[in-house]
């Protein structure tokens, strides 16, 4: 597995599978030269990958055998609900078709051009609630206003004090606004490491009670970060609904 160089500055974590190293290494360092973090990894890979670790986006290409990357596709919509972006050279309505219908959120067609393509992934980073880097990153959730770049929180116009652990717990939910993430997927990408899931609950639980005490309105009431059951936590947008590209 090839793994592009992490750093604090990364949005967003990009997950892409293909058997053509030299789209592969293009898309790399396309996304790269952005800022994102990278994985890339041939297709035999991509569901013990999706099992351990988190992408916001996955980007597949199904140039080689068709019919298998397809159906790859379709098992890899049943493992995540992350957009999923497939790449191929064949424009035809038949194509595009299927691979919607596989699960697919988008469809860019080889050759690719930088411009085209960076477009497509921003607007599945944009659906998600993520932002691209450049942008002011600000997110108003009706009265809480996270500022991802700036690292500032402020509630009714109010500075809020976070603990650089809270910071990333919150800032992680919000860049998966509407999503569940479970309790051992937000601890690997809080502290970097996966854990079990009762383990992951436990170490979370004092954390997020700081956190609803410091930006709900009320704390036994959450609005922003909502505990899905039996799984982990989801943070509601309240009032932003996110757009489909």
């Amino acid at each position: 597995m090839k793994t592009g160089a992490d750093n604090q500055n990364s949005i967003a974590e990009i997950l892409v599978i293909g058997s053509d190293p030299s789209i592969v290494r293009w898309v790399e360092a396309t996304l790269l030269a952005e800022g994102m973090s990278v994985a890339a990894i041939e297709p035999a890979e991509a569901l013990s990958y999706l099992d351990e670790n988190h992408a916001d986006i996955t980007i597949l290409d199904v140039d080689g055998n068709r019919d298998v990357s397809l159906e790859l596709c379709q098992v890899i919509r049943g493992r995540t609900t992350a957009p999923l972006l497939l790449l191929a050279r064949d424009a035809k309505d038949s194509t595009l078709a299927r691979g919607l219908e596989m699960g697919a959120d988008a469809y860019a067609v080889k050759p690719l051009t930088k411009k085209v393509f960076l477009a497509q992934a921003y607007a599945l980073l944009r659906w998600i609630g993520l932002l691209s880097p450049g942008h002011a990153g600000q997110v108003d959730a009706g009265g809480l206003v996270i500022n991802i770049h700036r690292r500032e929180v402020r509630l009714d116009d109010r500075p809020v004090n976070l603990s650089p652990t809270e910071y990333k717990i919150l800032s992680t939910l919000v860049n998966n606004a509407g999503r569940p993430l479970s309790w051992s997927s937000l601890v690997k990408n809080v502290h970097g490491y996966r854990c079990h899931p009762q383990e992951a609950k436990n170490m979370l639980r004092v954390h997020i009670h700081n956190l609803r005490r410091k930006i709900e309105p009320d704390p036994e009431k959450p609005r922003f970060i909502r505990t899905v059951r039996g799984f982990g936590y989801v943070f509601e947008r309240r009032g932003h609904a996110r757009d489909k590209p």
